[in-house]
């Protein structure tokens, strides 16, 4: 079985509001989050179109806080990619079973970079597909489609399991099961129902 999982909340930790107040202590810390990662400048960047000095610049200009304060909480964001150990442990189960694992997600570069050179569980998977690498993003059909034809995958013989419904149903519209994480315990007991682990 081919299994295809999304990085953030799901492998790894993604909270844009500790981000921000990992450089602004206080109640600013939810506004400023989403003023960074809630805005289409932050897309722009995982669709690898946005590099993050760019993105700090139109963040400056766009909202008055100091460049410091955002150059900061984007180059924040990497290092709090931090493995969900519930989720690596799935992981590594799935890939005791001999299940061929695959990423896809929606990140820029540099988290991207950083993942491939910190994250514990990078070497479990046969193939990782980035967007900003491919400059697409989820839920676009092009990006599954991407990871499908490099590494000549068929559709119905993938599992896709993400966080966002969005890409749950992207996935689905093109003819793979799909799953939507909610947590590792409630995502194991679904892939022992389609027969991928052990009850």
């Amino acid at each position: 079985m081919n299994l295809i999982f999304d990085l953030g909340n799901v492998l790894v930790r993604w909270d844009p509001v500790a981000i921000t107040r990992s450089v602004v202590p206080g109640p600013g810390a939810v506004r400023l989050a989403e003023h960074l990662f809630a805005h289409s400048d932050w897309l722009d960047v995982d669709r690898g179109v946005l590099t993050l000095e760019q993105a700090t610049a139109r963040a400056v200009e766009r909202t008055d806080v100091d460049e410091h304060i955002v150059a900061g909480a984007f180059a924040a964001v990497a290092p709090s990619l931090q493995p969900l150990p519930e989720s690596v442990a799935l992981l590594r189960e799935l890939q005791s079973q001999g299940h061929a694992l695959y990423a896809l997600s929606n990140m820029g570069h540099d988290s991207a970079h950083w993942l491939a050179q910190h994250a514990p569980f990078w070497d479990a998977f046969r193939g990782v597909v980035i967007s900003a690498q491919e400059q697409l993003i989820k839920p676009e059909a092009a990006l599954f489609e991407r990871l499908l034809q490099r590494y000549a995958l068929s559709a119905a013989e993938c599992v896709f399991i993400d966080d966002s419904q969005a890409n749950v149903d992207a996935a689905r519209a093109l003819g793979m099961t799909a799953l939507h994480f909610t947590d590792a315990a409630s995502c194991r007991a679904e892939l022992v129902q389609l027969g991928a682990l052990p009850a």
